[in-house]
């Protein structure tokens, strides 16, 4: 395992239980929370993948836009964290695109760059509004976060 991923899991807490009873896009018995993580950087990428795998969430990972839809429909994720400026499909396309073949699924997506604002502003304006998280996120936050969703 990389030292990065390594020293990001030494600064988290002991998992919390997760329970969402009664939703009907889990599978019987399962009781982890199903997130797919996408960023065109695969550190990031897989670093946040091994973070909420070992923090009681069920993390799978896609470096660009139209692998995250193909992985989208395996996984059938509650969660979709995405990066928003990616190269060939942003987070707000991928975005648009997941909630027409995954309405109930909760989308977050996080950038570290100011551009990002006029994108989540042109998307609102027609009519598809997203959370924003900022880069870089600690790894207690992000949990926090994925929590409260």
């Amino acid at each position: 395992m990389p030292e990065e991923i390594q020293f990001a899991l030494s600064k988290i807490s002991p998992p919390l239980p997760v329970d969402h009873p009664n939703e009907p896009s889990r599978q019987p018995g399962d009781g982890r929370v199903r997130v797919l993580v996408v960023d065109d950087e695969r550190l990031i990428t897989d670093t946040v993948c091994a973070i909420l795998n070992e923090n009681g969430f069920e993390a799978a990972a896609a470096y660009n836009g139209r692998e995250a839809i193909e992985e989208a429909r395996k996984l059938r994720p509650e969660i979709v964290l995405s990066d928003a400026l990616m190269p060939k499909m942003s987070g707000v396309e991928l975005g648009i695109e997941l909630r027409k073949e995954f309405p109930q699924v909760k989308f977050l997506l996080f950038s570290g760059q100011a551009a990002t604002s006029e994108m989540i502003d042109r998307a609102e304006a027609e009519g598809h509004f997203f959370d924003l998280f900022p880069k870089p996120m600690h790894p207690e936050e992000l949990m926090a976060r994925l929590r409260s969703l």
